[in-house]
C-alpha cells in the first residue's frame, strides 16, 4: 500500500515539474523571424519589372509577409531567432492567355517555384531544413499571381513551422 503511494506521489511530482517546464516557443511569434527574399546572384526585387498579367515582385513580398502576420508571425529583414530565407526563381516566356488558342502569347513573366530554408542556433526548435513550393494551378499551364503566389508562399512558411504540429489543413494554391 505504501509503496503505491509512493508511486502515486512520484506521478504528481513528475506531472507538476513537467507542466512547469517551458514547450519551445513557436518561431516568429513574440520575437520576429529574419526573412530574405533571394532573387537570384546580384538581383533585388527593382531588377524584376512588373508584369501585365501576374502583377509585380513587390506584390509577392507584400502578399508574403501579410500571410505571415495574419498568422501573428513577425518577419523583419532584421536578424532574428530563426531565418528564413526564400529563394524565388524568377519564370520568363509564362503562358499569358486565360485560354491558350491557336497563337499563344508567351510574353508574360511571374516566380516559377520558391524555396524557403530554414535556419536557427536554437536547438530546441525543431525546424524543417526546407519547402518547395511550384506556382501553378493543378496540372494546366496556369498560374497563380504575384500577389497569389506570395500568399501561398507564406501560408507554407507557417505550416511547415507551426500548422504541421497542430495537425492544420495544408494550404494549397489558388487561381
Amino acid at each position: 500500500m505504501r509503496a503505491i503511494s509512493r508511486v502515486i506521489a512520484a506521478t504528481f511530482l513528475v506531472a507538476a515539474a513537467t507542466a512547469g517546464a517551458q514547450a519551445p516557443a513557436v518561431p516568429c511569434k513574440g520575437l520576429p523571424c529574419s526573412l530574405v527574399i533571394d532573387w537570384g546572384v546580384g538581383k533585388a526585387v527593382n531588377d524584376m519589372p512588373p508584369d501585365r498579367r501576374f502583377g509585380s515582385p513587390e506584390d509577392f513580398d507584400k502578399a508574403l509577409r501579410a500571410a505571415l502576420a495574419g498568422h501573428e508571425m513577425i518577419a523583419s529583414s532584421a536578424t532574428g531567432a530563426v531565418s528564413i530565407r526564400v529563394q524565388a526563381t524568377y519564370k520568363t516566356r509564362v503562358l499569358c492567355d486565360d485560354m491558350p488558342g491557336t497563337a499563344p502569347d508567351r510574353s508574360c513573366a511571374t516566380i516559377g517555384e520558391a524555396i524557403a530554408n530554414f535556419g536557427s542556433d536554437d536547438k530546441a526548435l525543431a525546424l524543417s531544413s526546407a519547402v518547395r513550393m511550384i506556382n501553378r494551378c493543378g496540372a494546366s499551364e496556369a498560374v497563380m499571381s504575384m500577389k497569389q503566389f506570395g500568399a501561398f508562399v507564406g501560408e507554407m512558411i507557417w505550416y511547415s513551422l507551426e500548422g504541421a504540429k497542430q495537425a492544420a489543413k495544408k494550404p494549397s494554391g489558388k487561381c
